[in-house]
């Protein structure tokens, strides 16, 4: 729905706190600064566990996230002390591992259930089996997300690492036994360049004329989708729905997306949608019209591409790929969410779960009846508009390395029991909505061309509530609506699974005035060359050095480099500190 607020309060919300001045740059420095030393933590933890193998006792992938999640708060605690009304948690911490594009974020009770859930899912070989185990395995793919935000300035990072067999050097140094090979390299590959493509292109939009010509004039969104499409399907992936380049606004950073119709909102988002028109212009269907992204002459909340990056602004750089080289087929590649059910139609190869990550919904209101559940929802309202968990609401959280750690993991547990009745009854009335977790999948193309839905493009899923305006229907041409697609994917046997890569990070197109020199510069809040290295991987695949737009991503590689003539793009830097935090095993890091 849309906002409910007066033109005047919408000024202030949308216009005047969103200019950039030195105390708005700074707020989000701090939250980059934290949001990279938190990710460094656990990259660290899991490096520790796996490849240095220096603790001995395994932590689980809910121990894991509960621990990065009280690191962030135990960091905030330095700054900003009652300078802001509100910081803290933007995303809680997430490990998505393969297939899972996002959402897993277990708690600390879910690991029994779990695994009696999916009692068919044993074998160490099946890609799920370390998210139902929480311990990750050899050739594991692994998407760590999280994010912080301070007065509502929000820095979010998302960063793909890869589990090697390790070996020892002649050195005695331990290090990966040889690189990735697979198709799952081809997605690393693709990602990390279009990643780091389009960070340089915004960085274009603050002096245009350094703007490669085969590029165009203007940094436009027609022109990222373009770069990132031209990228991705030299490396035979595709983009996973959901994917996004978008700006963000104070406490407007996406999170609430499905919930809240965002006033002017300004991005690049993929759908299935996109690929459905893709497939229809390249397929032999007649008598079907392509779907072309329309324009709009005023402020909407639906996104289109026809807008201009201009200087002053935020960005979130979000994007999601995945392999399609595995068949010579066309296919769609969509998102599956992961439920609790285990009814007739449940697949023993299917995942189940419940989501660990919730959003309040501040449009609806209803009196509670339990005295649990109406003292849950004042602490879940003074968490603000941000994505929360259940441990985050509890006395014993954060985790402190001064108390015994089995102890406090005992204690959050028993507060979780209590939470989890009252949390029914705010769910079962809409005052929140789940945070899905989501698998992708690959149906083929021909398999949806043979399905119809009778009331076409007017059906859709209304438990779908996390769906941006103007894409409730995923195939609008063919008329296919969510429900029905869901229905084509279980019921195709050649529908399988695809591991995720991800990457995601901020930044912000900073004028001369508020930058750290005498130039306009883009400050890079997460990700980049200190906490977001691409893994160790080798493709076959390349671009094609002829082709005009890959000749244009070559020349903005060049400006990045170019330290005197080129691009500014300045990295801010994770914490340089010794954190003593998390379990026994892992008393302490040096960041």
């Amino acid at each position: 729905m849309e906002l409910a607020v007066s033109y005047e309060d919408s000024q202030v919300l949308l216009k005047d706190k969103n200019v950039l001045q030195d105390s708005v740059v700074d707020k989000y420095r701090t939250a980059g600064q934290i949001s990279q030393t938190a990710l460094k933590y656990v990259t660290g933890l899991i490096n520790d566990i796996y490849h240095y193998k220096t603790i001995e006792t395994p932590l689980t992938i809910s121990e894991i996230c509960l621990l990065a999640d009280s690191f962030i708060i135990t960091r905030l605690e330095q700054y900003y002390k009652n300078k802001v009304n509100e910081r803290g948690i933007a995303i809680p911490t997430s490990i998505d591992v393969d297939q899972l594009a996002s959402g897993w974020s277990p708690e600390i009770d879910d690991v029994k259930n779990l695994k009696n859930w999916n009692k068919e899912i044993t074998s160490e070989e099946d890609p799920l089996n370390s998210s139902v185990t929480g311990l990750l395995k050899v050739g594991d793919v692994v998407k760590i997300t999280l994010g912080v935000h301070i007065d509502g300035y929000t820095s979010e990072v998302s960063h793909t690492m890869v589990i090697y067999p390790t070996s020892t050097n002649e050195t005695g140094a331990i290090v990966p036994a040889g690189p990735l090979l697979d198709v799952k390299a081809d997605a690393i590959a693709a990602n990390h360049i279009a990643m780091e493509t389009v960070v340089a292109l915004l960085a274009c939009a603050l002096t245009p004329e350094k703007l490669p010509a085969s590029l165009g004039t203007a940094v436009t969104g027609q022109l990222i989708r373009h770069i990132v499409n031209t990228v991705a399907r030299s490396y035979n992936c595709a983009v996973v729905p959901g994917s996004r380049v978008r700006r963000i606004r104070r406490f407007l950073a996406g999170q609430n997306e499905g919930i809240v119709a965002e006033r002017e909102y300004k991005g690049v988002v993929w759908t299935e949608s996109h690929q459905e028109a893709e497939l229809l212009a390249n397929s032999d269907v007649k008598d079907l019209a392509v779907a072309t992204n329309s324009s709009r002459s005023v402020p909407s909340a639906i996104p289109v591409d026809d807008f201009t990056v201009n200087s002053g602004e935020v960005y979130m750089i979000d994007l999601k790929m995945v392999p399609v080289g595995h068949s010579t087929k066309k296919g769609l590649v969509t998102l599956d969410v992961v439920d609790s059910a285990q009814g007739k139609s449940h697949r023993k190869n299917e995942l189940v779960a419940r989501s660990g990550i919730f959003v309040r919904d501040f449009a609806q209101s209803h009196a509670l009846k339990l005295k649990t559940s109406r003292k849950l929802l004042t602490n879940i309202d003074r968490n603000g508009v941000y994505p929360f968990k259940l441990s985050h609401l509890s006395e014993n959280f954060p985790i402190v390395q001064d108390k015994d750690y089995n102890e406090q993991i005992a204690a959050l547990d028993k507060d979780l029991k209590s939470f989890r009745l009252g949390m029914s009854e705010i769910l079962n009335n809409y005052l929140c909505v789940e945070s899905p977790i989501e698998v992708a999948k690959w149906v083929p193309w021909e398999h949806i061309l043979k399905g119809s839905n009778q009331n076409g493009a007017l059906s859709y899923d209304a438990t779908a509530t996390l769906t941006l305006p103007g894409h409730e229907v995923p195939l609008p041409k063919l008329g296919i609506a969510s429900l029905k697609l869901k229905s084509l994917m279980k019921s195709c046997p050649e529908t399988i699974d695809l591991p995720v890569v991800r990457e995601c990070t901020t930044v912000v197109l900073c004028d001369s005035d508020v930058s750290s020199g005498d130039k306009p510069e883009l400050l890079r809040l997460t990700g980049g060359s200190k906490t977001s290295q691409p893994s160790w991987i080798q493709s076959k695949l390349e671009l094609n050095s002829e082709d005009s737009t890959v000749q244009g991503i070559f020349q903005l590689a060049t400006l990045v480099k170019d330290k005197r003539f080129g691009l500014v793009i300045r990295e801010t830097q994770p914490m340089k500190q010794v954190v003593n935090q998390g379990s026994k095993e892992n008393n302490g890091m040096e960041l």
